[in-house]
């Protein structure tokens, strides 16, 4: 039997339409199994101040705010590969500091670390401190906010959050000290030692979280080496590795107990 040429020339197209057909099947179960293999873990970090509020001042002008978001951003950078990482702002704007603690719950993020530089006019001010929360025994640390906006629904929920880094309080502390300690196997830098604090940013994070105090901007010396890329890319390596140890250290309770 013969077949005609209309009919021969339509085997060809319905093959390349099967051809075509099963290799966009194969691109998206590719691209599927790789989404799910690429469920990295979420990382929280806060640049310190921004937009008018500049935090502390060095010799050289230098200002805390530009310094913790050139941080911030070279720690991106070296977590990328295994870490998904958001900034509470990418640029030079201020956000409220509820907002910060906020970001991160939303995210569902399993740590967050907010980033400072110190300040201070003794004669010797250098090293890094790590801070986790820590109750200021029995002060109202949200007695002046409510106040202020006691026409808003903010010092509701501000209450209710209050205490949420109980829950936490041993998993900040072992990451407090693993980012610590890891920071100063990277820079020659005094240690400051660990300690907890009533810090109105670290408060409402449903997570483990920490406030890191590198160095200090107030003396010339040390504000210079906040300038330098190189000595930053130091402070954001102790910090991967820090966040690294923490996960090791930590791997079934960050799955199963961070979040209720």
């Amino acid at each position: 039997m013969k077949v005609s040429r209309k009919l021969r020339r339509s085997f060809p197209n319905k093959w390349i339409y099967f051809f075509q057909t099963y290799i966009f099947i194969i691109f998206i179960l590719i691209n599927i199994n790789y989404a799910c293999s690429n469920d990295l873990p979420m990382i929280v970090i806060d640049p310190g101040h921004g937009g008018t509020d500049t935090g502390a001042k060095g010799y050289y002008q230098s200002t805390e705010k530009q310094i913790t978001l050139t941080l911030a951003k070279r720690i991106v950078l070296q977590m990328r590969d295994r870490y998904d990482v958001i900034l509470t702002r990418e640029t030079d704007d201020y956000i409220p500091l509820i907002e910060r603690t906020a970001i991160a719950n939303h995210s569902q993020a399993i740590a967050f670390i907010s980033l400072h530089v110190g300040a201070s006019y003794r004669l010797h001010p250098q090293g890094i401190r790590t801070y986790f929360w820590q109750s200021g025994q029995g002060e109202n640390f949200y007695k002046e906010l409510y106040i202020n906006d006691i026409h808003s629904d903010i010092g509701n929920q501000l209450l209710l959050w209050d205490h949420i880094q109980h829950y936490h309080l041993n998993s900040s502390k072992i990451l407090a000290n693993c980012v610590h300690n890891s920071i100063l196997s990277q820079v020659n830098l005094n240690n400051r030692m660990i300690g907890g604090a009533p810090l109105f940013v670290l408060t409402g994070a449903n997570m483990p979280a920490i406030l890191i105090e590198v160095a200090y901007i107030s003396r010339p010396k040390s504000e210079n080496n906040l300038s330098r890329i190189p000595f930053l890319d130091k402070i954001a390596r102790g910090i991967v590795l820090g966040v690294d140890l923490f996960l090791q250290k930590n791997a079934y309770d960050i799955k199963t107990n961070l979040h209720f």
